[in-house]
């Protein structure tokens, strides 16, 4: 089983990490690996202008991935940030982009050089039990979207990075998946420092690789670069080949018709309506493709193609992509969940031919697609792909990056964004201090501390939504026909905790009721506590008018409530 057990939940799990064990042993025993995962993107931090930040940062495969995931945690932290700039002043195009390709390798060689002695070395360190050991930091992942990608390699843009395969080939299943030859690659590089140019590109040509003076993970110790790229299920799946599968349905299938049945869904458990339909959104999220995801293959089931074409191809390769994306989000996998994923894999393959067909496509050789080849191998290398989702160093942009730039006055900012970073930490570690010692003295003084916790169980706003409804009006308008009796039977079992059923039934009939309106709340907000907490909402709604004058539909969800205990007969 590749990735989370029952006793060691999200642990970092990697054949990889035991062949270096295995090396370092018989050097040196006594070695603890830490698998150091590195992540870089470019992000704009102004919302009118092109003002952008270059952070990167580093965690360990040590820390468990459901800590690791979660940005609240601080398991992340951030290294430096990269230059940011477009060299402007070089006239040469060519020569921009290589002096640009070798600032962004020279700054992170400066950053990881520490890695080059330690991890052949170590270092000691004290683990969370106190246990001092010899710890070797080795870059185990890169986690970056496709350009980064691209730039860490050192490959040309439009190839594989993991692999050498050809670009008119990125399309086919039966492509050679051989990882490029990382020794061989290494020893062209190595070249580079004798100062001949002309033979050191002609040679960087060959190999399929860009003329990179000096990459930064030249002399790191164990690091094949190609096979720790990871795979991305941000940019790569949800915003890569998703993303062009509704554009291409939408090409396919009339727009209009499209839009229509998203904007007619049913609301249901965890489904978003989009009310003004799916083709015309602009900025789409990952969130939001994860989202129209899991409704696409509902909606377009029984829709008929153009001049009367069989739509079963496409349902098979829609299906096949749809179930390849949510195997590859799962967090533990097997060799058989593997064996599913390959199997979806060649399945869209097979059927892919049908946009080429409808005159959607020409091919589908494009690097984003060719990356899924790779999947299965990296999931069993690395663990599953919930320990390197670059979702998660995203979500790090707005704390470590965006409200750090709106702190400065934006005349120098780097230098005033880090200042800014390096307070809020003393802030924070202080207010650890403070809170961890506070509660030691409270133990100390109080044997026994109350435990108050707040119910999570439903969650109520502090107003309701309608203060006076006619009770007559709950009957027309919310269906209840029975609040009346309800309301007896409750007050009477108030009253009176100690009756059974047919004495709290008699007791009702002599309750009146002395109000005629009520205050009607229609949304309440619960969570499911059990091995994992669940939220939801539950809406009880009657037709309404909006501020437009529009007729809103009336909405009534369904709820089983567990009412004294759960037997063996369930509800």
């Amino acid at each position: 089983m590749v990735g989370a057990t029952s006793e060691q939940d999200s642990l970092w799990l990697s054949t990889v990490l035991t062949s270096w064990q295995n090396i370092l042993e018989a050097r040196k025993p006594g070695a603890t690996i830490v698998p150091v995962i590195i992540s870089s993107d470019r992000t704009q931090v102004t919302l009118f202008g092109s003002k952008t930040a270059y952070p990167v940062y580093l965690t360990i495969g040590n820390i468990p991935k459901d800590i690791r995931r979660k940005s609240s945690e601080r398991s992340h932290i951030l290294l430096a940030y990269l230059p940011t700039t477009k060299l402007q002043h070089i006239t040469s195009h060519a020569s921009r982009r290589r002096m640009s390709q070798n600032l962004f390798h020279s700054c992170l060689h400066r950053i990881l050089e520490p890695l080059e002695f330690l991890g052949l070395e170590g270092i000691p360190m004290k683990d969370g039990n106190g246990t001092f050991r010899r710890t070797h930091p080795i870059l185990a992942l890169f986690v970056a979207d496709y350009p980064e990608q691209v730039l860490v390699t050192c490959v040309k843009t439009g190839n594989c990075p993991k692999c050498p395969a050809e670009r008119d080939k990125l399309g086919d299943y039966s492509v050679s998946l051989d990882q490029r030859d990382f020794i061989s690659i290494r020893a062209t590089l190595s070249k580079g420092v004798n100062g001949d140019v002309r033979n050191y590109n002609a040679a960087c040509a060959r190999a399929g690789i860009k003329p990179v003076y000096h990459p930064f993970w030249f002399q790191l110790p164990y690091v094949d670069i190609f096979q720790s790229i990871s795979p991305d299920i941000l940019h790569q799946l949800h915003q890569g080949v998703f993303k062009h599968l509704l554009k291409w349905l939408a090409a396919v299938y009339s727009p209009a018709e499209l839009n229509a049945r998203y904007q007619r869904l049913i609301p249901n458990y965890h489904i978003r309506i989009f009310s003004n339909g799916i083709t015309g959104l602009t900025r789409v999220t990952g969130k939001e493709h994860d989202q129209i995801s899991r409704v696409l293959l509902g909606v377009i089931i029984d829709m008929r193609l153009c001049h009367g074409l069989d739509t079963s191809r496409l349902i098979r390769a829609v299906r096949a992509l749809l179930d390849f994306l949510y195997m590859a989000k799962l967090p533990v996998q097997t060799t058989q969940t593997l064996h599913r994923l390959n199997n979806a894999l060649h399945n869209f393959h097979t059927n892919k031919s049908i946009f080429v067909d409808l005159g959607v496509r020409q091919h589908f050789n494009f690097p984003k697609l060719h990356s899924f080849l790779h999947y299965a191998s990296s999931i069993n290398l690395f663990g599953t792909t919930d320990n390197y989702n670059t979702q998660h160093t995203e979500r790090l942009h707005i704390d470590l990056t965006k409200k750090a730039y709106r702190s400065t006055n934006t005349k120098d900012e780097v230098a005033q964004m880090a200042q800014w970073l390096e307070r809020q930490e003393k802030v924070f570690h202080h207010g650890e201090f403070i809170q961890r010692n506070v509660g030691l003295n409270v133990q100390s003084n109080s044997e026994v501390l109350p435990q108050l916790k707040p119910d999570r169980h439903v969650k109520m706003t502090s107003h309701p939504s309608e203060y006076s409804v006619a009770i007559n009006n709950l009957v027309s308008d919310y269906g209840a026909i029975h609040f009346r009796d309800a309301l007896a039977r409750f007050a009477a079992g108030w009253l009176n905790p100690g009756f059974n059923h047919a004495q709290i039934e008699h007791a009702s009939l002599n309750i009146n009721i002395p109000f005629t309106t009520v205050s009607v709340y229609h949304r309440i907000k619960f969570i499911n506590v059990g091995e994992t907490e669940v939220a939801d909402a539950l809406h009880v709604q009657p037709r309404r008018q909006n501020k437009k004058g529009q007729y809103l539909p009336q909405r009534f969800d369904t709820a089983l409530v567990l009412v004294g205990g759960q037997g063996i007969h369930g509800m």
